[in-house]
């Protein structure tokens, strides 16, 4: 595998957090906050949300960025819609799956790292207008806010 087919991936996958940052703070929660807001709200019954629009559009998004590459024989392409599909199945595994317990996952409750992340997330949903809105890389809340924000989180 070429040099630049591993760069191509992993930038993709990392460049991913910051570009899910932005559109999550400026068009989720700018534009586009009448649908996101069914994310911040207390989950009601149904495996689906209004928010799960925006999981089809980044996955159409990947998948064309993927197949684009495989049928033009182009390698970093494919390479990058790789990452970025790849992102996309941490951000769901972890995001939806294990953080807002849409999948039987608290078997990562065992890892620090995990529920620094998960913590850090749920403190974006108190509304905090400083909380981060990444995921993985940078979604540290502010110092002094403890852990007893959790009870005033509006999600489960």
């Amino acid at each position: 595998m070429a040099p630049t087919t591993v760069l191509a991936f992993v930038l993709a996958l990392v460049l991913m957090e910051f570009w899910a940052a932005f559109v999550h703070r400026n068009v989720y929660h700018g534009r586009l906050w009448f649908i996101h807001r069914s994310h911040h709200r207390k989950r009601r019954d149904g495996l689906f949300e209004t928010n799960d629009i925006f999981v089809l559009l980044h996955a159409a998004g990947a998948m064309a960025i993927l197949f684009t590459g495989l049928a033009a024989g182009v390698d970093w392409l494919t390479a990058a819609g790789a990452g970025v599909s790849v992102y996309g199945l941490l951000y769901a595994l972890i995001h939806d799956g294990y953080i807002h317990q849409r999948l039987p996952l608290r078997v990562f409750d065992r890892f620090a790292l995990f529920r620094r992340i998960r913590d850090d997330h749920l403190y974006h949903h108190t509304g905090d207008p400083h909380a981060h809105f990444g995921l993985f890389f940078w979604n540290r809340k502010p110092a002094g806010t403890g852990s007893r924000f959790r009870r005033r989180v509006n999600v489960e």
